[in-house]
């Protein structure tokens, strides 16, 4: 059913990486080590999404999608930035199979001048953060280049001013989610963590879709029917796509999902899916859900118990429930879209995406 899908996704992969891998942009930083960071997560591939709805948007909204493929390039440079960083946040070793920046930056310091680790250690945390702030900046510096294909100015400096109000979404969005762990799990709200959700995963798939689509029509009024269509798509696309990661995080395969069963416990993250569980359960229930959160390792059955108190507790079918209410909603937003390829591309990615085991 996706093959098609999974083709488009890789012609959008190839062209990006390939635009990536040649521009100059990170060719004057300084020191090269450096250097090296800034292209390195850009060029290992990913599931490239960003750009594929940006470009995409911008096809079934009657654009050319050549003409926004710079733009394409710049939020997937953007979302870079952002896993950079948050690999420091959360102190990951590897990333797409491959060392995290800030690990691979100490690993060369440690090579090259041979000091202790605990100081090439820091040096590798202190590179990368501002390897993600290139990235930042070279992210705008390749949404100007879209000039090249033909993208007026003024257009071009209508979504710079959009794409600084992401970066403050974004950026508050990841403090949230820094921020949770420290205050006491049953003090904090769904609404605080939808908030948090909206910030950190779907505003930039929201400015993704609205970009190609304001480049397909020649302005950036988001609040015009079909780019506030694609918008909402977006919102409710992000919401969804986080409530799925939250359910195959306990009720997933571990081979398939790529993570550890049962990481949003131990690390005592506040999904939406604990948050129903910590509503509808028994004070019972409560308590040994509280319990089995925290702790240092988890034994199958400890995620098993986990598992039969979510579903005991209605936690989550709710949850189930929201995501198909959400996939409806957000399939919804494109029926006032013309049909053509790219609608049904976008079409297939919310199902794709909404389905997916990984």
């Amino acid at each position: 059913m996706y093959r098609t899908l999974q083709n488009e996704l890789a012609l959008v992969n190839d062209v990006v990486t390939r635009i990536i891998a040649e521009d100059p942009f990170p060719e004057s930083v300084r020191p090269s080590c450096l250097a090296a960071a800034v292209r390195s997560y850009p060029v290992r591939g990913g599931k490239r999404l960003r750009p594929a709805l940006l470009l995409w948007a911008n096809g079934a909204l009657g654009g050319d999608p050549d003409q926004a493929v710079f733009a394409g390039c710049a939020v997937e440079l953007f979302h870079t930035w952002t896993l950079v960083h948050d690999d420091i946040i959360d102190e990951d070793d590897l990333r797409r199979g491959k060392p995290t920046a800030h690990v691979e930056v100490a690993s060369h310091a440690e090579q090259a001048y041979g000091k202790p680790k605990a100081l090439t250690d820091k040096f590798g945390r202190d590179m990368a953060i501002l390897c993600g702030d290139i990235q930042q900046a070279w992210a705008m510096n390749m949404l100007l280049r879209s000039r090249e294909k033909g993208v007026e100015a003024s257009l071009l400096a209508d979504l710079l001013v959009r794409f600084q109000e992401v970066n403050n979404l974004l950026i508050s969005g990841e403090a949230l989610d820094v921020e949770f762990p420290m205050r006491d799990l049953g003090e904090i709200t769904k609404e605080e963590v939808r908030k948090m959700i909206l910030g950190k995963t779907s505003c930039l798939l929201k400015f993704s879709v609205q970009c190609g689509g304001a480049i397909a029509l020649g302005h950036a009024d988001f609040g015009k029917e079909r780019l506030a269509a694609l918008g909402n798509f977006a919102e409710e696309l992000g919401i969804a796509f986080q409530l799925r990661d939250d359910y195959l995080g306990i009720f997933g395969d571990e081979k398939t999902f790529g993570k550890p069963i049962g990481s949003d416990f131990q690390e005592g993250k506040p999904t939406l899916l604990y948050l129903d569980a910590m509503s509808l359960l028994p004070e019972t229930g409560k308590k040994r859900l509280k319990e089995l959160t925290g702790l240092p390792r988890y034994s199958p059955g400890a995620i098993d118990e986990i598992r039969t108190l979510l579903k005991e507790s209605g936690a989550e079918s709710k949850c189930l429930q929201e995501i198909a209410h959400l996939t409806e909603k957000a399939h919804s937003r494109l029926m006032t879209l013309p049909e053509n390829k790219y609608k049904k591309l976008l079409e297939d990615l919310l199902s794709y995406l909404l389905e997916r085991t990984v």
